[in-house]
């Protein structure tokens, strides 16, 4: 029996390990993929505090050494079900199932996929420049998304490949300053109000048929937004019609259960903020274990 089970190890899941850890919490972390989220998959941080910019790699490879030298407990498991009966949770995974006096959920997000992206078996699209980039030097690179991701990751990308278009739906979301230095790069062009009309494979390239253009690419950057991890737990009546979890501040209407990160309906999703609210989380499970105990 654990005191605190924390699904997901992004910046929220771990900030709440070291929290619950701290606090003399009997803690155990529970990650599907690799320790880090979306911050794996990101070239540069330069917001966070503490770090004038930093790799996201390699904020995520520090996170994880702070909740290892603080000997947290984690597995890599994928929670599948998650239920509670008589005030005790009982968590189901894809290799185990334990029990636990409070949750914190923390799984994040995942990338939006295109609609065209089922239908041509062979497309390749990625969602991680920094993994990816070398791969497209001096080739033509489509970027999807009008955002900071879109901009800060296509940016990264102008400085391997040949030529790099951006395209947005609608009017470009990215910070003035982001849109600025893309505009100065001479190899990048940006379409505004644009969409893809259809996409086919041709000799190892991609025919991209926008509204009113067409252009041929070597490969394909998608950073359209993301929709939350949180399929599983459907049972539990905690989610709202977008599948995010609703949540005050971090408490959900489950007593004893809680949400924090990208995984909740909030205004600002920033790696700040997720820290927090996984600390919070944790000094919020103490206390209902302290007051359950009682």
């Amino acid at each position: 029996m654990y005191d605190t089970i924390i699904v997901g190890m992004g910046p929220a899941g771990m900030s709440a390990g070291i929290y619950a850890k701290r606090s003399g919490l009997k803690t155990l972390l529970l990650e599907k993929n690799s320790p880090g989220g979306l911050i794996n998959v990101t070239n540069l941080v330069d917001n966070y505090l503490g770090f004038d910019n930093i790799t996201g790699p390699d904020l995520a490879f520090k996170m994880f050494e702070h909740i290892k030298n603080n000997e947290v407990e984690y597995k890599i498991e994928e929670v599948t079900k998650i239920k509670k009966e008589n005030n005790i949770f009982k968590i189901e995974t894809n290799k185990n199932s334990y029990t636990s006096k409070t949750v914190i959920l923390a799984g994040g997000r995942q990338p939006r996929k295109i609609d065209l992206e089922d239908n041509l078996k062979k497309l390749k699209i990625s969602r991680c420049s920094i993994c990816d980039a070398p791969l497209y030097k001096d080739k033509n690179v489509l970027v999807m998304g009008g955002g900071n991701s879109a901009f800060e990751e296509g940016i990264y990308l102008s400085e391997f490949a040949k030529k790099l278009t951006i395209i947005t739906r609608n009017k470009v979301k990215a910070d003035e300053e982001l849109l600025t230095a893309a505009k100065e790069r001479n190899n990048i062009e940006i379409y505004e109000n644009e969409e893809i009309q259809d996409l086919q494979e041709l000799d190892g390239k991609y025919k991209v048929t926008l509204k009113e253009n067409e252009i041929i690419v070597d490969g394909i950057f998608s950073y359209i937004g993301y929709t939350p991890s949180t399929e599983y737990l459907s049972n539990l009546g905690i989610l709202e019609e977008k599948g995010y979890i609703e949540v005050n501040e971090t408490e959900t209407v489950v007593p004893g259960l809680y949400a924090c990160g990208d995984i909740i309906k909030k205004d600002v999703y920033q790696i700040i903020t997720a820290s927090s609210e996984g600390a919070i989380s944790a000094l919020k499970a103490k206390k209902y274990i302290t007051n359950l105990d009682k």
